[in-house]
């Protein structure tokens, strides 16, 4: 549920979405004259090692207001002929409204913005939760972001961002985080080539066609869905046979189901292997697929 802000509120939440950040923040404001608070904020997430992306509107910007931010050691600044639009978001936080970055527009404007947040926050005046807002919401901001910064021209960049070709990972669409994944994948499982998947609109997962043969492999959201390409009476003889010596946690670090032989057979993360180490994650992901292919072909025989 998005929360309603006027100026107060504004000046509360703008240095608080700054601060909270935990890797990337995208600053997209036409007018900035920063105020002690703001500035305060921003040299916080740039020694917390946050890459901050500012784009501000083309020759709107004092020589003054930019020796401060070129202090950064984390900026990437860039500027726009046409950008007029007041956006702050860190990833989680999103705010779209009217407030500048601007001293002058704290103290004296009447401001209006929303709030709005991927995840439950709790409000910190009246003590209670606020559920998360529409993915939506977000897909349809972030798009017109990647718009802006995409039409903008590059002042400055970091170190980070011209080692990594300025991607910012918090306005990737769901195909390049598919993509992404695949690339990880194809690394770590060698000859199994993984490729992105459109299921529908903007849903992609990470799929390798004939993992084993007769068998696709999906790494979708949280978790894996192994497809058994069967004939009908092949298919259920397996199911039935299967579910016969079903145990749910037989494979190490991972619990599954098979609930319906027409269905795939989803492979879960269990928690109580640390699954912290993205180069270990990968290794136990081979094993766990391995240990189902293995007691595929047992079954079947092949």
């Amino acid at each position: 549920m998005a929360l309603f802000l006027n100026t107060p509120k504004l000046n509360h939440w703008i240095p608080k979405l700054i601060e909270k950040s935990e890797e990337e923040l995208i600053l997209i404001v036409p007018y900035i004259q920063t105020s002690e608070n703001v500035l305060k904020a921003l040299n916080k997430a740039d020694s917390n090692g946050v890459e901050i992306t500012l784009v501000y509107r083309e020759n709107k910007l004092s020589d003054y207001e930019k020796s401060k931010l070129l202090a950064l050691k984390n900026i990437n600044l860039l500027h726009h002929p046409n950008v007029h639009c007041k956006c702050y978001y860190n990833g989680d936080l999103l705010i779209v409204g009217s407030m500048n970055l601007y001293e002058y527009s704290e103290k004296n404007n009447r401001e209006m913005g929303m709030l709005m947040h991927r995840f439950d926050i709790e409000d910190d005046e009246k003590g209670f939760e606020i559920y998360s807002d529409e993915k939506e919401v977000f897909d349809d901001c972030i798009h017109e972001i990647r718009e802006i910064i995409n039409g903008a021209s590059l002042e400055k960049s970091s170190d980070k961002a011209r080692e990594r070709s300025f991607e910012i990972g918090i306005i990737k669409t769901e195909e390049d985080l598919a993509r992404d994944l695949c690339n990880r994948l194809n690394k770590s499982f060698l000859n199994k080539k993984f490729k992105p998947f459109e299921i529908n609109s903007k849903v992609w997962f990470a799929k390798c066609d004939n993992y084993f043969d007769k068998v696709d492999v999906i790494f979708e959201d949280k978790r894996i869905a192994i497809k058994f390409k069967l004939d009908q009476e092949e298919l259920i003889k397996l199911y039935n046979t299967w579910v016969n010596v079903y145990n749910e946690y037989e494979f190490d670090g991972f619990k599954y189901y098979w609930n319906d032989p027409h269905q795939e057979l989803l492979l879960y993360r269990d928690f109580t292997f640390d699954w912290s180490d993205d180069t270990n994650k990968d290794k136990k992901y081979y094993e766990g697929i391995s240990g189902i292919i293995e007691k595929y072909r047992k079954l079947t025989n092949k």
